[in-house]
């Protein structure tokens, strides 16, 4: 899974999306921004909530046609379309609404780390 980028706003006001681990040099005013200095636990956790989010997106999708891909190869194509009902199903009236809720509960959870340029 890639991880999402960090945004780094420079003091001159300067803005980039870094990944964690690596160094950013402002090409404003010359001065070097490390994501490292982050801590590796506040990452980790920010981490978490993302995967938790793809999961619950990709799952029961994944789930479904691994019941129902089967059953229409044996049984008939009735089961394909039963597979394509529910996954629109779930892309139409879950993913929605899990998105507002992962997207506010990050939102209340997400730290703001204050770095210092070396």
């Amino acid at each position: 899974m890639h991880a999402p980028p960090l945004t780094i706003t420079c003091d001159c006001g300067a803005a980039e999306s870094v990944p964690y681990g690596e160094r950013w040099r402002c090409g404003a005013c010359g001065k070097t921004w490390d994501t490292a200095q982050i801590p590796r636990a506040e990452y980790e956790a920010l981490l978490h909530g993302v995967r938790r989010y793809r999961l619950l997106v990709l799952g029961p999708p994944l789930l479904l046609a691994g019941v129902l891909v089967p059953l229409t190869i044996f049984s008939g194509v009735q089961f394909a379309f039963l597979l394509f009902m529910l996954v629109m199903a779930h892309a139409l009236l879950v993913v929605p609404m899990a998105r507002r809720r992962a997207t506010a509960r990050a939102r209340e959870r997400m730290p703001s780390w204050n770095l210092r340029p070396e």
